[in-house]
């Protein structure tokens, strides 16, 4: 799946910096500034005109959602790997998506200085993933009861110019699209919505390190670990799986707390109750809470799905540690509130007879309640990355390949 490009301004020395959409870290190569780069709610982007006009500067508002769309029938498992746009405002002369403009032309952040009027979108980032799970191209229609999820690594605005006066007109090409439609009096200019934030720790002023695209930096210093906010680096509480052998690299896990709404989903005996698990309750099932655990990090979606499920069932004790280990720590490229959309498809995935499990849990939802992020060990061998506690293995190649996804 190939990543979008953006271009922007460095905020410290004025040079133009080429990012890719799942960048997390500005790096400036000519001032050698690194930044967080945070936004309250999705990031909003836009496409630049390509034209000259006389009509008013529009930007109209699309959603654009990259990553996995899961769906789970009674006796199938359908899941595929998407990069989808769809307009997000009322506007019949538009078109319903972007196509391949936002894989084929550079996006540049919005920002209050950014010149034009903004249609707001009236579509909710809910309402627009549901939309996209109704009809999926190049899965078979399905019918009867069903769980689904997307899942993604990016949920974003898009913007497309346009132009009006008596006509709409296309910025990008100068296509003519149709009478003028656009109400000016819902128009606004963009508001402040990104934040650039210093990487230095904020405990310590050390220089924090991790991938550009890493949701989680840490200092090797005071030893500990921080996320991008709006007033910088939010400190993050770090566990890790304890391991006999000596491992050659730690990838990230969301354990998901939740609050299950229409059916019960508390306890371990819960969960077998629900999904008619193979296994016998025992006395300590009863008081035991169960919590999901899911991926922090891009993988393909069967592989996504298999390891949610694998991982929930052991529930791996990770632990605080007083210093962080010098071991290679894969990045976190999936945020909890994407991690979250995940639960009823891994739910679905951790009942044998799914049929059965449908009617318990119609009608029902799950709210988040707590995240946190644990770090498994992984051992190297010739072909494969394994968890020695869990018999688990990850091929090399589906980790390498995981982050061009």
């Amino acid at each position: 799946m190939n990543g979008v490009h953006l271009s922007h301004q460095c905020p410290q020395c004025g040079a133009p910096v080429e990012l890719e959409e799942t960048d997390r870290i500005f790096s400036c190569p000519f001032c050698q500034v690194r930044l967080f780069i945070h936004a309250d709610g999705p990031f909003e982007y836009y496409l630049k005109p390509r034209i000259t006009h006389p009509g008013t500067l529009i930007y109209v508002p699309y959603w654009r959602f990259r990553g996995n769309a899961f769906v789970l029938g009674p006796l199938e498992t359908q899941h595929k790997i998407l990069d989808s746009s769809l307009l997000a405002a009322h506007s019949p002369a538009m078109p319903p998506s972007l196509g391949l403009r936002t894989q084929a032309m550079h996006l540049s952040f919005v920002e209050p200085t950014t010149d034009g009027l903004f249609l707001p979108a009236d579509m909710k980032s809910p309402d627009f993933k549901a939309r996209l799970l109704k009809s999926l191209p190049g899965l078979a229609t399905r019918t009867g009861p069903s769980l689904t999820a997307c899942v993604g690594d990016v949920l974003s605005l898009i913007y497309q110019p346009v132009f009006q006066n008596d006509e709409l007109v296309d910025g990008i090409t100068g296509q003519y699209l149709g009478p003028a439609g656009i109400n000016v009096e819902t128009l606004g200019r963009p508001g402040s919505h990104l934040h650039f934030a210093s990487t230095l720790c904020p405990q310590c002023g050390w220089d924090l390190v991790g991938d550009r695209q890493s949701l989680v930096q840490t200092c090797p210093h005071c030893d500990t670990a921080w996320e991008p906010g709006a007033e910088g680096g939010q400190p993050v509480t770090l566990h890790f799986l304890h391991t006999e052998e000596k491992p050659a690299l730690y990838l990230p896990f969301w354990n998901l707390r939740f609050r299950a709404k229409g059916f019960r989903l508390q306890t371990w005996a819960d969960l077998i109750r629900l999904t008619n698990l193979p296994r016998a309750i025992l006395p300590w099932m009863e008081s035991t809470a169960f919590s999901f655990r899911v991926p922090a990090f891009k993988i393909r979606p069967e592989l996504f799905l298999n390891l949610s499920a694998q991982i929930s069932l052991y529930q791996p004790e990770a632990t605080e540690l007083e210093t962080l280990p010098r071991i290679p720590l894969h990045p976190v490229t999936l945020a909890r509130t994407e991690a979250f959309q995940a639960l009823p498809v891994i739910l679905g995935r951790l009942a044998p007879a799914r049929k059965n499990l449908f009617p318990k849990i119609q009608g029902g939802s799950f709210g988040p309640l707590e995240a946190r992020i644990e770090y498994l060990p992984f051992v190297e061998e010739p072909q494969e990355f394994v968890q020695p506690e869990m018999s688990m293995a990850i091929q090399k190649n589906a980790l390498f390949w995981s982050t061009t996804l």
